[in-house]
């Protein structure tokens, strides 16, 4: 009898066990996406740096396409996103963004020329 018990509570919290994991939030993920291009002849910029920063750490970094464009998976939805350019020729910038209040999958980003 004491094992049948045993056996039947060993279950249960196996049970549980694996209802409580399966029901854990997976791990964040929205997506942060844009296009960076020159604010006077609003032409899109390639090889644009585009990085997230999280907690005061940079987590990704990413460059712009051809046509300006720049995508990457949050890892937060609070993060920073700064925006440089490797060559020089514009300005550097940041946004701070909260994924869960606003949508970011479509962001618009000027940068002006030094």
């Amino acid at each position: 009898m004491k094992r049948l018990v045993l056996i039947s509570l060993l279950a249960c919290v196996s049970v549980c066990f694996a209802f409580t994991n399966a029901s854990a939030p997976a791990t964040y993920s929205r997506t942060v996406a844009g296009t960076v291009y020159d604010s006077q002849d609003l032409t899109p910029l390639s090889g644009i740096v585009v990085s997230e920063i999280v907690a005061g750490e940079v987590t990704q970094t990413v460059q712009t396409d051809g046509d300006g464009h720049f995508s990457f998976t949050a890892r937060s939805s609070k993060t920073t996103i700064s925006i440089s350019d490797p060559y020089g020729e514009y300005r550097s910038g940041s946004m701070s963004l909260d994924t869960d209040k606003e949508d970011c999958s479509n962001l618009s980003i000027p940068l002006d020329r030094n």
